[in-house]
Parts: structure tokens; sequence; C-alpha cells
């Protein structure tokens, strides 16, 4: 038994836990990554091994991962990943691009020391040349944008939708010849924060995310 603080503690059972709190991000990675795909079969023992860990701790992950909208789970067909869906990106992408609108304009007066590190990373998310890289760069380049707003609930739920729609996100990174149209609009962004219209930013941050959405519903067979 060990001491903490005064509590007597299994070692084992500290070991159990860090292992459950270890196969949950990793299963939800796996899963927003696209390494399992939309759709597919969880084969449990197989994945399970491919952890390195026993069915529980998998068990109790993707239990909490279907909480979060990420798997399913039927009697007979055990787990499968959630499939990708039109009316998820027509719900999240408005009201990510609301939210983001308004941590902009509650926090304008603290953007424009920012503006410099936001042409940076926006001259990288051009130069991108792989959706991973794209997609990672354009959420650092968001990130920056709300980081004056220090609102730490509504960073949460940013955070929240952003990993909602980082599986559509992936869909349209991976086409290279969208990434010009998006660096624009980011730098048609930048300009209008550089001029203090606020308003006109507002608008081009939004059309970025409408854009988004449109493209994604295409490239799912949707108008």
């Amino acid at each position: 038994m060990v001491v903490y603080n005064g509590d007597v503690r299994d070692p084992d059972q500290s070991a159990s836990h860090r292992l459950r709190q270890d196969v949950l991000p990793e299963v939800r990675k796996s899963i927003l990554t696209g390494r399992l795909k939309p759709g597919a079969k969880i084969i449990e023992s197989r994945l399970a091994t491919t952890l390195g860990v026993s069915r529980t701790p998998l068990r109790e992950a993707l239990l909490h991962l279907e909480r979060e909208g990420l798997v399913r789970s039927d009697l007979r067909r055990g787990f499968t990943v959630e499939p990708l869906s039109a009316r998820e990106v027509r719900e999240t992408y408005p009201l990510l691009a609301a939210l983001e609108c308004y941590a902009a304009r509650t926090s304008a007066q603290f953007l424009a020391p920012l503006l410099p590190a936001l042409g940076r990373v926006n001259a990288q998310f051009r130069r991108a040349r792989s959706a991973r890289q794209a997609l990672e760069l354009d959420t650092r380049w968001h990130d920056t944008l709300i980081s004056p707003s220090n609102n730490s609930r509504l960073a949460a739920i940013m955070a929240s939708l952003r990993s909602t729609i980082r599986r559509y996100e992936l869909m349209y990174m991976s086409d290279t010849a969208q990434l010009p149209t998006s660096a624009a609009q980011h730098e048609a962004i930048l300009e209008a924060l550089g001029k203090h219209d606020m308003k006109t930013a507002v608008e081009a941050l939004e059309a970025n995310y409408i854009l988004g959405m449109h493209v994604v519903l295409r490239k799912m067979g949707e108008e």
C-alpha cells in the first residue's frame, strides 16, 4: 500500500486508474484522425490487443465515447464508429462560427498584438502538404484568434465542438486545392482586424466556416 496525502492507496488500483485515463484519449484520437473509419465495426479484442489493454478499460472508454456521440452500440453488432452525418455538419458549423465571432467581438481590443503571429500561422497553413498538417495549423490559427477572450466556459464549449467536426475538417483539408481559398479568407479577417473593422472581420470569419460547411456537404454528396 502507498500513502498519498494521508490516503492509503493500492498501487495496482492507481495503475489501473491511469490505464483507464490513457485508453479513452487514445481511442478518441483513433476515431477523430480516421484510423477507425466512420461506420466501421470495432473489434474489441483486436483493438484491446493493439492498445495493450484488457477489454474492461476499453469497454469503459467505448461507453464514454458513445455518450460523446463518436460511437454507437448494438446488442447484436457491438460497437461501431458513428457514421458521418450531414445533419451534424449543418448543426455544428454555424454554431461554432457564432461562438467564435462572439469571442472575437468581446476581445476586439486585445487582438492587434496577435496579428503578426496569426499571419505567420496562416502562411504555414497555405503551404501545408497534408490534411493533418493543414488541420493542425488551421486549429492553431482559430485557437490563437479566440485566445484573448479569457472565457473558460466558452473555450470548453468550442473545444468540444471542434472535436465534433474534426473528422469533417480532415475531409475538407484532404483537398489541398481548398487551402488557398481558406488562407485568403484568413487574410481578409486579419486585414479587417488591422483596420479595426470588426463588422467586416466577423462577417469574413463566419464566411470561413460556412464555406467549410458547404464543401464538406458537397463531399458527402449533399447539396
